[in-house]
């Protein structure tokens, strides 16, 4: 990917998008609309489906976005992904990670903490996953800080790798977004969770995109049978949203 570009478009491309000004980057995307705005979209998707197939309405959904967003969003994934890769504005010695499966048209963009998950979680996370029939071409994974660390990330380094994955969404397209715990909930709506508990399960909008919200697989490692059946509800809950 990155053998792509010669050295002086990409010194150009990494020096762009890792400035400190937000009003000139490229990777500073406005995605968050204002908070009128996603209520009228959440009743007009609300409104569609009661007359049409969900699954058609999201579709439609789903055009729009592409239509809005090649207007005002004009870098590739191949771009935001090239700069992901040579980012150094944290003071880890780590190599960014990229999303896996369905890096191109997927339905459900999944968002995790980081790469740093353990096998336990993650076989957890892919057994949901298959009781809720969705398979890896409908789905990529992705996370809010993508250079693997053995230990919490400090605030500077969410805020530092959450643009890539704004850029990320964006340049995706998903039918629907879905959190997998307060980390990412917190890099997707702008703000922590109150209580995390009280809206998992929800579809909830911000702007133009529809967003899930459930517990992390880590939590429900930890928690017990109770939090897993909500898990694995959640998840069939967001596989019905795309196709229904």
């Amino acid at each position: 990917m990155i053998d792509e570009f010669d050295e002086v478009e990409l010194d150009k491309l990494i020096q762009e998008a890792l400035t400190q000004s937000d009003s000139t980057n490229p990777l500073s995307p406005n995605v968050h609309l204002g908070i009128s705005d996603s209520h009228i979209l959440s009743i007009l998707h609300n409104s569609l489906s009661k007359r049409f197939i969900e699954s058609e309405v999201n579709d439609i959904f789903q055009e729009v976005r592409g239509e809005i967003n090649s207007s005002t969003f004009r870098i590739s994934l191949k771009d935001v992904h090239t700069v992901t890769k040579n980012c150094k504005k944290c003071d880890i010695e780590s190599s960014a990670e990229l999303p896996k499966w369905n890096v191109e048209n997927p339905d459900i963009v999944v968002v995790i903490d980081s790469p740093s998950l353990p096998q336990e979680a993650i076989q957890l996370m892919l057994e949901a996953f298959k009781q809720a029939d969705l398979s890896s071409k409908q789905l990529c994974l992705t996370y809010v800080n993508r250079c693997p660390v053995k230990r919490k990330y400090d605030n500077q380094e969410i805020i530092n790798c959450s643009r890539y994955l704004h850029s990320e969404i964006i340049s995706l397209n998903p039918k629907l977004i879905l959190c997998l715990g307060a980390v990412p909930t917190t890099a997707i709506f702008g703000a922590p969770p109150s209580t995390l508990k009280d809206f998992r399960g929800e579809v909830a909008w911000i702007g133009n995109w529809p967003i899930m919200v459930t517990y992390s697989p880590m939590y429900v490692l930890k928690a017990g049978d109770h939090a897993q059946q909500a898990f694995i509800s959640d998840i069939r809950s967001s596989k019905s949203f795309i196709t229904t």
